[in-house]
């Protein structure tokens, strides 16, 4: 994965550290709301180390790409910033300033979140460089609700949260989640190349947190220290369980994951691919036709991770094709085909 054909639109002329200890990968489109919170925060941590803010700006319709281009003028010793002419893509943003980072350590950022700890990147850089064997850390954060839900803010992590983080936590459930972005600090050398497939899937976290767990634990600092912004405009909008094409990138990603963890963990991930082939039953094109969710429960039977029997088919049934507006699809044609035949209610 080559992207430095985009290198050209660097903005002004930055002269950060050439060997920084940290590197911040903070990628951004549409945040004038939020990103001088962020980048304040950036810039107030307290280190005994240099570290540089790679920033991404995706070319937003707003004010973003302005509030960047002050900051990066203030401080051209930390901050190297690309001004995209145009949108690139939010994975296409994020590939490019991850593999520009020069740092020993990597933390990536929305520009919509922040951190609370001024000591979040000291703290963090002393716990990896004291465990060599861990292959990352990440600590708590807050989650603060902007979506018009009204919910209290409330913590990601549990008081009884592992202390370390094998590969297998990361695929006991599908969409598993509980290390937010900016929480995490990793080994840049375990990352420095990525599989192909990894550009093609929708989400990044989940596949780049399982290939840094297959080169060591990823241990988890109990101190909250970051806030991440559930809100209308954020990536967890985005993507749909109604969506087909949502849906078949999960499956994608997840049986690419089974290729690249040489199917250890294949006992976990079949059930994952079979809930996602599950999903493609109640799809938007599926909704109101009976017989389409049919033929998807059945091409899903093909991934279950076990032979169903009689009571699985009903319980299946029941749940995934018997929705109200397909039972009475499903009782008018019964009832076209008993008068097609001649068979009398």
């Amino acid at each position: 994965m080559d992207f430095s054909y985009l290198n050209h639109q660097l903005y002004g002329n930055p002269h950060t550290a050439k060997q920084p200890k940290v590197s911040i990968c903070l990628i951004t489109y549409k945040h004038e709301n939020y990103i001088q919170t962020c980048l304040d925060n950036i810039l107030n941590q307290k280190t005994d180390f240099d570290f540089e803010i790679i920033i991404g700006e995706d070319h937003s319709p707003d004010q973003t790409a302005s509030i960047i281009q002050t900051y990066a003028d203030r401080f051209p010793d930390k901050i190297k910033a690309y001004i995209r002419p145009e949108n690139v893509g939010a994975k296409v943003n994020f590939l490019h300033c991850f593999f520009d980072c020069q740092g020993e350590y990597i933390v990536h950022i929305e520009g919509d979140d922040y951190w609370t700890s001024t000591d979040k990147l000291q703290k963090q850089v002393d716990f990896l460089d004291s465990h060599p064997e861990a292959s990352a850390c990440f600590h708590n954060a807050q989650i603060i609700y902007e979506d018009g839900t009204g919910r209290e803010p409330s913590l990601i992590n549990p008081k009884d949260q592992a202390p370390w983080i094998q590969s297998t936590d990361l695929l006991k459930e599908r969409e598993a989640w509980f290390m937010a972005t900016a929480s995490v600090m990793m080994r840049k050398k375990l990352v420095k190349t990525l599989p192909d497939w990894f550009f093609h899937s929708k989400s990044g976290d989940i596949p780049l947190y399982v290939i840094l767990a297959e080169e060591g634990p990823i241990a988890y600092l109990p101190e909250t220290m970051s806030v991440y912004r559930k809100n209308e405009g954020g990536m967890s909008y985005t993507d749909s369980n109604k969506s087909a094409a949502f849906i078949y990138n999960r499956i994608f990603m997840y049986s690419k994951i089974n290729e690249y963890t040489h199917a250890k963990y294949q006992d976990l991930i079949k059930p994952i691919l079979f809930e996602y082939h599950l999903l493609l039953i109640g799809i938007t094109e599926n909704e109101h036709s009976f017989l389409k969710r049919c033929f998807y429960l059945w091409k899903a039977s093909a991934h279950s991770p076990q032979k169903l029997q009689l009571e699985d088919w009903k319980k299946l049934f029941k749940e995934h094709v018997f929705t109200p507006e397909s039972l009475l699809a499903y009782l008018n044609f019964r009832k076209k085909m008993n008068r097609f035949f001649g068979i009398r209610p």
